[in-house]
């Protein structure tokens, strides 16, 4: 095959790289595989080109070494040159007819109704999901095997002669096709199995080609079931890399290759969305090769090349679409910067029964500054469980408060809204601000008082879940929206809020701490602020990993911590009894612990109690009227029990560590040392025990961040829907940051402001196609 050959002549070019060839070894090493090869270079037309290429390795002998040097450099090139004229191709004749698109994948030919839907189901809707419907694996069908040389457990195409045929009837329900197929080295039984239209095709006398897994059977070699393709002459055998794609039932491997070469001569038609500064500074391939080299690509070399220019055409869209929104955040100017006296403030701060840490004085600082800016604040504040974000937030109401403004903070769950209500409530009274809760339970009579209030100015400081994005909750001047735990939102709901006021400041608090390293991938629209410090005089976290053989030790140490008046959590991954899962559960281990525990009150909490009662239970434990709480993971955020001083897990492989993390959060939030016990069974793998051991040895969110994205991949770990940022279809965010720095250098480089897009129009459709909702953020911001 010609890709051997060429990769044959860049192996001597490595082996002189390592100095295992040298300079002298070149020409002799060429001029042997050229001879070797001379049949096939003639009959792919490479003759004139390995001439030169023999030229360029001939020069070496006679130059000194600074001369062979650019010469090796210009032989490496021409090696190149050469894999990109040979090994790389598209689709240069047009098909008959030219589909958009976004044509329906019913009207493809092949496809039809019945497949379209089964197609649907994978996530195929028209044309344009198919161009991006990544293969899972490819066949290399362009080498025949003789059939003495086909090696047990191997996959290999064969060419013969059907020299007999028996057709075998086992019973009514099973008839097998058994054909003995020869060439000039040997003979192979290939083998159907209710196939019974395979005669139609395949009678004794008939020349194929047959694809398939070698199997020895008695001594003797066998095919079952193989791909094949009758031929007239074995020259007429088509070698190619087929595609292996993924596949839902009632489709085949056969079926999706027949409609994906209709969908792949499609590309004739496409245009080049990526400007030539990109497609040069990254060596990328055009649209039209990289498609048809993700598809059917004319060699591995043309395959990989397409997956790397796939991967790179990925991130710089993303970044263009999140530097975009970023830089026209930037020509939205608010109608004037805020007024910040500092006043009240200062007065919070005196009150505080504790000092600041110098990481909320910085992110204060720089929330501070963008309040005041005549931009719009775009802000993230992220930071590890209990670092102080409450506090820092607090701090920026306040200023808007003092400069006249109104401030609205919306959170996930109306156990949190209440929980900060509560606090804020409590904090803001002797400053003179006045607060309310706007939630789905205040009753009605209430919401109406309240939404009149804030309309007339005489609300300060709104705190609510989804209720204060309705329709009728209006505000005389809103300035300033934070959004707490952020991922529990989506990008509508934050859109809905935002839109209540006129080019309000906006800060988005997470305490899922994001890696470091890919911070600026998922909220490069954003400025970040990172709270990297804890306060002062609070006590690690112990965490133990614990095998299930010891839980009653684990129950006594909760006896002694019950008994000086503290808290305990219990966790369990599911509600009830599972039949396909071995699992403990909440509900019947709140019954067990209720019975262990008789002295105290147990309470039970679950996502599937309406939400009343969860409230009621989540209040009543902080009012300590429950001594013990046995839950599930509706725990995991933001609920604050100063006395809770033990967390425990059990089955804690079922969680993310990150998850996991957030869980331990819950405990440790007072002075008193607190411990969270990992419960594992002796099923555990060695895997998972090694994560969860490095998760107990430490307390820092970014480390186990770091930890579980490697754990669990970039999907699981982010929650990508609820992130609002699109699922990466080649990126992995992992292994491919140096792509995704690259680019983001790049592109803003190229995008220095919105309107460097204007005459870019085949881009701009390809960005609203790709990122059409995070790019709608423009609009209300």
């Amino acid at each position: 095959m010609i890709e051997e050959i060429i990769d044959s002549f860049e192996y001597i070019i490595i082996l002189k790289e390592k100095n295992i060839k040298t300079w002298e070894d070149i020409f002799p090493s060429f001029y042997r595989i050229a001879k070797n090869n001379i049949k096939e270079i003639k009959e792919h037309g490479l003759l004139d080109d390995i001439k030169k290429l023999l030229t360029y390795a001939k020069a070496l002998e006679k130059f000194d070494e600074t001369n062979r040097n650019k010469i090796f450099d210009n032989l490496k090139q021409y090696i190149v040159s050469l894999k990109e004229k040979f090994l790389v191709d598209e689709i240069i004749v047009p098909p008959e007819k030219k589909l958009s698109l976004f044509t329906d994948i019913k009207y493809v030919k092949n496809v039809g109704p019945k497949r379209a839907a089964l197609l649907n189901k994978m996530g195929i809707e028209c044309l344009n999901d198919f161009f991006y419907f990544p293969p899972r694996d490819y066949e290399d069908r362009r080498k025949v095997t003789k059939i003495f040389n086909a090696k047990d457990g191997e996959k290999v195409v064969i060419i013969g002669k059907i020299v007999n045929y028996e057709e075998v009837k086992i019973n009514k329900d099973l008839t097998i096709l058994n054909y003995s197929v020869e060439d000039d080295t040997g003979i192979i039984r290939i083998t159907f199995f209710n196939q019974i239209y395979i005669k139609n095709y395949l009678s004794k006398g008939t020349i194929a080609a047959f694809y398939g897994k070698i199997e020895y059977t008695y001594g003797a070699k066998q095919m079952k079931s193989p791909d094949f393709q009758v031929l007239n002459t074995q020259d007429d055998f088509q070698k190619e890399i087929l595609p292996v794609y993924p596949l839902t039932a009632g489709l085949t491997q056969n079926i999706i290759r027949n409609i994906s070469r209709e969908v792949v001569n499609q590309t004739f038609f496409l245009e080049e969305f990526l400007p030539n500064d990109f497609i040069e500074e990254f060596n990328l391939l055009t649209l039209k090769k990289r498609l048809k080299g993700l598809h059917f690509p004319l060699s591995f070399y043309h395959k990989n090349r397409a997956l790397y220019s796939l991967k790179y055409e990925e991130a710089i869209l993303f970044e263009l679409a999140i530097i975009y929104v970023k830089l026209k955040l930037k020509e939205n100017k608010k109608t004037e910067g805020k007024q910040i006296k500092g006043e009240l403030s200062n007065k919070f701060i005196d009150m505080l029964n504790f000092e600041l840490t110098d990481a909320q004085k910085r992110c204060y600082e720089e929330i501070k500054n963008d309040l005041t800016s005549y931009y719009p604040m775009n802000r993230l504040l992220q930071g590890d469980v209990g670092s102080g974000k409450t506090v820092v937030s607090e701090l920026a109401v306040i200023d808007v408060c003092e400069a006249g403004y109104q401030s609205a903070i919306m959170v996930p769950t109306s156990v949190l809204a209440k929980q900060q209500f509560n606090r804020i409530s409590k904090d803001f009274e002797p400053l003179g601000l006045k607060t309310e809760l706007l939630i789905g339970e205040t009753k009605e009579n209430d919401k109406i008082a309240i939404k009149e209030r804030l309309k007339n100015g005489e609300i300060d400081v709104i705190i609510g879940t989804h209720a204060i994005i309705q329709e009728d909750v209006e505000f005389k001047k809103l300035g300033f929206v934070v959004i707490d735990e952020q991922q529990r939102f989506g990008v509508n709901q934050r859109l809905q809020l935002i839109k209540k006021g006129n080019q309000p400041d906006i800060l988005v608090m997470t305490a899922t701490p994001i890696p470091r390293t890919l911070a600026m991938t998922f909220y490069g629209d954003m400025d970040v602020s990172v709270l990297d410090e804890m306060p002062k005089g609070r006590k690690p976290i112990k965490t133990f990993l614990v095998p299930d053989s010891k839980m009653n030790s684990v129950y006594r140490f909760v006896k002694q911590e019950l008994d000086q008046n503290n808290q305990i959590f219990f966790i369990y991954p599911l509600v009830e009894e599972s039949e396909t899962l071995d699992l403990k559960n909440a509900t019947e281990m709140y019954e067990k612990l209720a019975h262990v525990f008789n002295d105290y009150k147990v309470g039970l909490l679950h996502g599937k109690l309406p939400s009343s009662e969860k409230n009621e239970i989540m209040d009543k434990f902080m009012k300590k009227e429950y001594n013990i709480l046995v839950a599930t993971s509706v725990v995991e955020v933001g609920i604050d029990v100063p006395d809770a001083t033990v967390m425990v897990i059990e089955h804690p492989d079922r969680f993310g560590l990150s998850q996991l993390h957030q869980l331990r959060g819950r405990v440790g939030r007072g002075k008193k040392q607190s411990y969270c016990f990992l419960i594992i069974d002796k099923k555990i793998n060695r895997e998972t025990r090694q994560k969860l051991s490095a998760f107990s040895k430490t307390n820092d969110g970014f480390k186990v961040a770091e930890i579980d994205l490697q754990w669990r991949g970039p999907g699981k770990f982010f929650g990508v829907e609820q992130h609002g940022i699109p699922e990466f279809k080649f990126l992995d965010l992992i292994e491919d940051f140096s792509i995704i720095s690259q680019s983001r250098k790049k592109v803003e480089q190229f995008l220095v402001n919105p309107d460097d897009l204007k005459n870019l129009e085949r881009l701009k459709s390809e960005l609203k196609i790709r990122y059409g909702d995070s790019i709608e953020l423009i609009h209300v911001l």
